[in-house]
């Protein structure tokens, strides 16, 4: 019997290859990126099949990140950084790209709805390629379940109520994108050991926002002539504190040399990125970090002494800002800046355009205290505000204020449904915090709940809510929480994950006699527990 030969590989190689230039010759016809799909398509394959989970998720967070934040109009709309291509194949519409009507989807969720599937089929088939994963506290599962039913219960509501259904998908599309999200990383991260390595991935897509902020101010915007209101986008502030964060609480918990030496670096990049970007919310936000951290670590005299001190220092305070409330610079820069964040842009006495819409939503609140509008709906505007539908068509339905846009939209049943997995996820942290003698988890705890405090902040401030720069980092950091508290035993492993005990020995009845071996100690605990 005689075989036929086997086709040489270099055959299968070229028409491997014949396949990925046509591809990507018809692909360029369509967008530059999409040049690049039949490439990203044989690598996906490759990762399937032989890649742990969290490298994909790592990648897919840092380009989340790093690259333009098209929704947000990137460096004022002015210039398109060398990564803008990227940003607008992962944030816009894939029926902008493709011309196809039916994808209003972006690639980002299908990235994120991807991995999680692949992880899950890899879960179920017991494959071998990831370790296991620690597992996740049940009542931080079932909170960060609750945000999604109750932003459903919010839709349902509001379309019931005559609400706009195409608006409404896009005031809750990112905030319900976090469950998804919250599970793509706890099957991606095995346990605290990998917490360095994604805050490492966070830390690089910062330095790279820093790298392109500093060159758009510096370079770019002195040879356009052109003023700008910031130089990447306002979600940046939340990678930039987290980045902060890291720095500080790293030597905070471990003081040493190397520690000291590499924060001061990182902190001078990203304090030179966060200037240029200007936006005030991150330097409070950095201070809030602060202020959490100091009260949530132990209290030694030193501290003790110090806190008095401030305490005793107090009325002279008073007397600085009295002095320089209308000082704008020199020593009394400072309060001048706290100034400009208390009364706005209105100046004093005056209603400037936040504070105004901050109105309006509470008075939309106050009209449905309980339940809220639901979705879909405009708030109300007792109070007119200046017209700006010509560059912004739906302002009614983003309010810049997004927690007090849940109030408006949930009401009191909502706003705690949405946000009840914040509250869980900085109890454990600080938990793990108080329970843990590794210097690299108390560190872990406190930049948890840093990051948390830079969430409420963008929420408050800058539309934090529909962010998926936003959405990333706290998600991550809920599952870190997660993982940290079981790791530490703040929060006790769940039972099923527990390995099943080995048989214990049969109860001896009552008045039987039981030989032990002289010196032998191992029944002495069962001994004493019937005895």
């Amino acid at each position: 019997m005689t075989y036929a030969p086997d086709r040489p590989s270099y055959l299968r190689f070229v028409a491997l290859l014949g396949f990925l230039v046509l591809a990507t010759v018809g692909g360029a016809l369509l967008h530059p990126v999409v040049a690049l799909a039949p490439v990203l398509l044989v690598a996906v394959l490759w990762l399937v099949v032989k890649v742990p989970i969290r490298y994909p998720v790592m990648i897919v967070t840092y380009l989340v990140l790093a690259v333009d934040y098209v929704p947000e109009r990137p460096q004022s709309g002015f210039w398109p950084s060398p990564l803008h291509p990227l940003g607008e194949l992962l944030f816009a519409q894939l029926s902008y790209i493709t011309k196809i009507g039916a994808l209003r989807f972006p690639l980002v969720d299908v990235l994120i709805v991807g991995l999680l599937g692949l992880a899950m089929y890899r879960r179920v088939t017991k494959s071998k390629i990831d370790p296991p994963a620690l597992p996740m506290p049940r009542p931080l599962i079932a909170v960060v379940a609750l945000s999604l039913i109750a932003i459903l219960f919010m839709e349902v509501r509001g379309v019931m109520r005559g609400g706009d259904f195409k608006n409404s998908l896009w005031q809750w599309h990112q905030a319900a994108m976090m469950p998804f999200i919250v599970a793509m990383f706890h099957y991606a991260m095995r346990g605290p050991e990998d917490w360095p390595i994604f805050a490492r991935t966070v830390i690089a897509a910062g330095l790279t926002k820093a790298a392109i902020s500093v060159y758009f101010g510096a370079i770019v915007v002195p040879s356009m002539g052109v003023f700008v209101e910031y130089t990447t986008c306002h979600s940046d502030s939340m990678t930039f504190n987290f980045c902060l964060l890291v720095a500080t609480m790293r030597f905070l918990e471990r003081p040493k040399g190397a520690h000291a030496l590499r924060g001061l670096l990182l902190m001078f990049c990203i304090f030179m990125g966060m200037v240029y970007n200007d936006r005030r919310l991150a330097y409070v936000s950095f201070v809030g970090c602060l202020a959490a951290g100091y009260l949530i670590t132990p209290w030694p005299a030193f501290k003790r002494t110090f806190t008095r001190g401030l305490v005793l220092l107090a009325p002279l305070l008073l007397v600085y800002f009295a002095v320089g409330w209308n000082a704008r610079g020199g020593a009394f820069a400072p309060v001048h800046k706290v100034r400009s964040l208390i009364d706005g842009e209105g100046g004093e006495g005056n209603l400037d355009y936040r504070d105004i819409e901050n109105l309006d939503v509470i008075a939309t609140w106050t009209q449905f205290p309980l339940l809220g509008t639901g979705y879909g709906h405009e708030f109300l505007e007792p109070i007119p505000l200046p017209n700006i539908a010509f560059v912004f068509p739906q302002y009614r339905y983003h309010p810049h204020n997004s927690l007090l846009g849940l109030f408006a939209f949930g009401g009191m049943v909502g706003y705690t449904g949405v946000w009840m997995y914040l509250v869980v996820t900085i109890f454990l942290a600080v938990r793990a915090y108080h329970r843990s003698h590794i210097a690299e988890h108390r560190a872990a705890g406190l930049i948890i709940v840093g990051a948390v405090i830079c969430y409420i902040n963008q929420v408050f401030g800058d539309m934090g809510i529909i962010s998926y720069i936003c959405t990333f980092v706290v998600s991550l950091c809920v599952v870190a929480s997660g993982k940290l508290a079981v790791a530490t035993g703040a929060w006790p492993m769940p039972h099923t994950a527990l390995v099943p005990p080995a048989p214990s020995a049969p109860v001896p009845p009552p008045g039987a006699i039981i030989h032990t071996n002289p010196g032998d100690e191992s029944q002495a605990p069962a001994l004493a527990r019937h005895g």
